[in-house]
């Protein structure tokens, strides 16, 4: 097996170790990344469950509820589901015309 010179390890050394630190780093930012996504996923699922659980009294039940989370047109937020201000990032929007009209705001 050949033996590399002393200067040819000299470049090669710090070049591997350059190459697993970045690898590292790409990894650690692909952790993260999914992790932002996950945790973003269950903030916007806990919105969702929120505005089910102050809309299920009114509607009756949890599929009423949920069918007036898809398809009812909310006129005070520009015409919009519920579901569509939600995709938007509005969720707290939403739950705060649900808490106008709880306290006996006009719709």
């Amino acid at each position: 097996m050949p033996s590399l010179s002393p200067d040819a390890l000299a470049i090669l050394l710090p070049l591997g170790i350059l190459f697993s630190a970045l690898l590292m780093f790409g990894a650690g930012l692909v952790w993260a990344r999914y992790r932002d996504y996950q945790n973003e996923r269950q903030d916007r699922e806990k919105l969702i469950q929120t505005i089910l659980d102050q809309i299920e009294p009114w509607a009756g039940s949890r599929s009423s509820a949920w069918a007036w989370y898809q398809t009812y047109p909310i006129s005070a937020l520009g015409g919009q589901t519920a579901q569509q201000l939600a995709a938007q990032g509005k969720a707290y929007e939403v739950i705060a015309y649900i808490a106008h009209i709880r306290q006996g705001g006009y719709a």
